[in-house]
């Protein structure tokens, strides 16, 4: 369950430790923003299961049409997130985590991720939010999947909390995502709205300190029951596979635009392809600088910025 914030002391908790079910259903929209040579935007409505990975066995018990280790028309599996194989995914974000130097909290771990429906599955991102014991928020892994069958993740730790719920952080973009921008010289920014009811996650792309594009996935919450996973699951039917048909829509919509394509390179250093470690790189990706490691820029000094954090609150109030 997504808590309400805290300011003293200044960590913000995203989790009621003390809820009989942390997990539930987040159902609203993903928006995409491209603003530079031609400025485009679509939305579309989708659903994303917020889990407690400590109950997956119990969600599995008490909820028909879900399943963990066992077949449902809905299901989490832990070969889907954090590389191939079926270790529990707690234990790989553990190990993961390790070899980045931190260690994993002693708090609640939740994903943010699309369900595999009726056996199909694309995430195009996966949020980690993992809490200190007392259930406040103390670091982030995004789990960017693209559609070439690569992931990277990000370690988000130097997290900056606001008022109202609202956690910024930054990285360095490191993973091919899109043939319409390149990888190099590009730094994400990413927002994060995290309240009782409602969820925004929001990433901007920059060049420069330029936002040149930007996306926004925000939901509202529903119980994780029987009931509402059947009703979400008919008003977004076979919701996997419409997000990659529109991905791809979108793609030959700017592509008959004259955007300029950028050629896929080698995945980066500690990339997965397929769920299994990418071949070493070479050359100049050797030379991509690691996430976390950005000049350091004063949050929320900008004008702009400013603005985004006004259109975060404002779509955090009307997400769903």
């Amino acid at each position: 369950m997504v808590g309400r914030a805290c300011r003293q002391p200044p960590r913000c908790a995203v989790a009621d430790v003390t809820s009989p079910r942390a997990s539930g259903l987040y159902v609203g929209w993903t928006r995409h923003r491209r603003l530079r040579t031609v400025e485009r935007s679509f939305r579309y409505r989708t659903f994303h299961a917020l889990l407690d990975v400590d109950e997956l066995d119990a969600l599995e018990a008490e909820v028909a049409g879900f399943g963990y280790r066992r077949p449902a028309l809905t299901r989490f599996l832990d070969r889907d997130h954090l590389g191939a194989g079926d270790t529990p995914v707690k234990a790989k974000l553990a190990r993961w985590l390790a070899s980045q130097g931190a260690a994993l909290p002693g708090g609640p771990v939740q994903v943010l991720a699309n369900l595999r429906v009726a056996g199909h599955v694309f995430d195009p991102v996966s949020w980690w939010f993992c809490h200190h014991s007392d259930g406040s928020l103390a670091l982030v892994v995004a789990e960017v999947n693209n559609t070439f069958g690569e992931s990277y993740w990000y370690l988000l730790d130097d997290l900056e909390h606001r008022p109202g719920g609202v956690v910024h952080a930054r990285a360095g973009k490191r993973l091919h995502v899109s043939p319409f921008l390149p990888v190099e010289g590009l730094d994400y920014r990413f927002s994060f709205v995290l309240r009782d009811d409602r969820i925004v996650a929001h990433i901007e792309v920059e060049e420069d300190g330029v936002r040149v594009f930007d996306a926004t996935q925000t939901g509202r919450r529903r119980a994780f029951t029987t009931g509402a996973l059947a009703r979400t699951l008919l008003a977004n039917p076979l919701l996997p596979l419409r997000t990659v048909l529109l991905i791809h829509l979108q793609a030959l919509r700017l592509f008959a635009r004259r955007v300029r394509f950028h050629r896929k390179p080698a995945p980066p250093e500690g990339a997965l392809v397929r769920g299994h470690p990418a071949p070493a790189a070479t050359g100049d990706a050797a030379q991509r600088r690691p996430s976390g490691q950005l000049p350091a820029i004063p949050g929320g000094t900008d004008p702009e910025h400013r603005a985004s954090a006004r259109t975060l609150h404002r779509a955090g109030v009307a997400a769903g």
